[in-house]
């Protein structure tokens, strides 16, 4: 299948690049892209979702505020996460992490600019395989992975709402029976509600900003203008020491929500004191064990999804991955193969010796390192970059790299395919997309069209689909016969959009993104 690695290649806030496209996916386009940004997250090729977490104190211009507000984006992450979670409904199977919480900014419960910040953010990144609930739970996993934390498994599938959800997210007034009840209805008791407060409170501040019943006007100040006061004395750091802050009354003692000026607005203080501070007491002895607990929970967090949304296995680092892999024409109407190969090691990078391109078509090519690499918490990256004819399409049904480590061999169906320079993504000024497709098949095929596009109520992107689009012959090429067609999208895509060629069935035969 399609792919395009580097469609997100771009921080977020600059959009995505259009007109570009790559070939094939492994082990899947949902998995791959996914990966990408999970691994990709410095350096050569990244993703540059990370980039608003980096270093983890940081709270990037992406929308309404600057460092000085004193807010982090982490932090931010982990809020918006428990609020699209905690008015869950296990056993009626509804809510949990689907992204509903975009149509839920203007509650009173959900006060604060995390949650349009977040999801202005997320934006440019979904599309037709990646939802915004994948966004919310993936930011989590990256938060705390990210920043001092060990790391939480992480899976794809989850579907976004189409409106609001229910109500129900403890406020720092609420009683302690209603909040303990809003925990048990997501599916979490009243240990678990302690543990997972006390994880999601390692990082970031309370706001007079956004709680001033909570944090008092006196936190305010040119250097922080929200007025936040932090939760504990690592606020960029996902560690224990809130739980020890707070058996000890040291540092924060806390955080506000423990500490408030306003006793009822003591959420915390209530939650930790429930079971006579027996969870908290247990966590400070944890030592190390405190990360456990918290990928255990934060985990059991974003893996709740409404009934009938079917998870992926998780999706782990690929040590060695074809990326933007392409097959397109060149000037003289040759069938090229060209993209990158990305091998990960460990940090510091060990030898990776030589590495070579074998296909059908032609004897092994020796492949050169970029001398730009990446970094991430999984190690280094190495791009090799690769170009080859093909000469015979029909016997090109997979390529295999060789290296030190072994052989790593890839399918590809060569069949049909959308041709990356007969295909121009809209400009800023028009909603139309032209495209082109090679087909070994004499018969037009079946094309599907798919692209994010704003929605009403939420920032998050709803997927508009186009089925059985038109399309009219175009010529011959390398023994393809090429079709073309044009799909106007109707507004603007709010990031990359794909371009599906079916089978009779209506199966993926191969899919690009622009």
């Amino acid at each position: 299948m399609r792919s395009l690695e580097a469609l997100l290649a771009l921080p977020a806030t600059l959009g995505l690049l259009s007109g570009v496209s790559g070939t094939f996916f492994y082990p899947n386009s949902q998995t791959s892209l996914l990966e990408h940004i999970l691994v990709d997250t410095h350096g050569a090729h990244s993703s540059g979702f990370a980039n608003a977490i980096t270093p983890c104190s940081k709270y990037p211009n992406y929308v309404s505020g600057n460092q000085s507000m004193g807010r982090t984006t982490a932090a931010q992450w982990l809020r918006v996460a428990f609020h699209d979670f905690v008015t869950a409904n296990v056993a009626a199977g509804t809510g949990g992490i689907d992204a509903s919480i975009g149509f839920e900014t203007l509650r009173e419960e959900n006060s604060g600019t995390a949650f349009n910040d977040s999801f202005s953010f997320f934006r440019p990144y979904v599309n037709p395989v990646i939802s915004t609930a994948d966004l919310v739970a993936l930011s989590v996993v990256m938060s705390v992975g990210n920043c001092g934390g060990a790391q939480i498994p992480f899976k794809a599938g989850r579907i976004d709402a189409t409106g609001g959800g229910a109500f129900g997210v403890p406020a720092p007034d609420t009683d302690l029976p209603t909040t303990l009840g809003y925990f048990s209805g997501a599916g979490f008791n009243q240990a678990d509600s302690i543990g997972l407060t006390a994880c999601g409170h390692t990082l970031g501040s309370v706001h007079h900003g956004g709680f001033p019943t909570v944090v008092g006007p006196e936190a305010v100040s040119p250097t922080n203008i929200a007025g936040g006061i932090h939760l504990d004395s690592t606020v960029a750091n996902f560690d224990p020491l809130v739980v020890h802050e707070y058996l000890n009354g040291t540092g924060q003692a806390g955080g506000p929500l423990v500490t408030s000026f306003n006793v009822s607005s003591r959420s915390d203080l209530r939650l930790y004191e429930s079971d006579n501070n027996a969870t908290m007491i247990a966590l400070g002895e944890q030592g190390e064990g405190f990360q456990n607990t918290c990928v255990n929970l934060l985990g059991r967090m974003i893996d709740t999804v409404p009934k009938g949304v079917v998870l992926s296995d998780i999706v782990t680092p690929i040590n060695v991955k074809p990326i933007n892999a392409t097959l397109d024409f060149d000037n003289q109407g040759n069938l090229i193969f060209s993209g990158y190969i990305r091998v990960r090691h460990p940090s510091p990078p060990s030898s990776q010796g030589s590495l070579f391109l074998i296909t059908s078509s032609s004897p092994p090519i020796p492949l050169t390192a970029e001398s730009a690499t990446g970094t991430s918490i999984f190690g280094t990256t190495t791009f090799y970059p690769f170009s080859t004819r093909i000469n015979d399409a029909d016997s090109f049904t997979h390529f295999t790299i060789s290296s030190h480590a072994g052989l790593h061999t890839f399918a590809v169906q060569a069949s049909a395919f959308v041709v990356p320079s007969l295909t121009s993504r809209f400009s800023t000024t028009t909603t139309s997309l032209n495209f082109t497709i090679a087909s070994k098949s004499s018969g037009g095929p079946n094309v599907k069209v798919q692209a994010p596009v704003g929605q009403q109520g939420t920032l998050g992107p709803a997927i508009k689909t186009f089925s059985d689009v038109d399309v009219s012959t175009a010529g011959k090429k390398a023994g393809y016969e090429l079709w073309e067609g044009s799909v106007d999208i109707g507004s603007l895509a709010t990031g990359a959009l794909s371009i599906a060629v079916l089978d009779e069935r209506g199966n993926e035969i191969d899919v690009g993104f622009f």
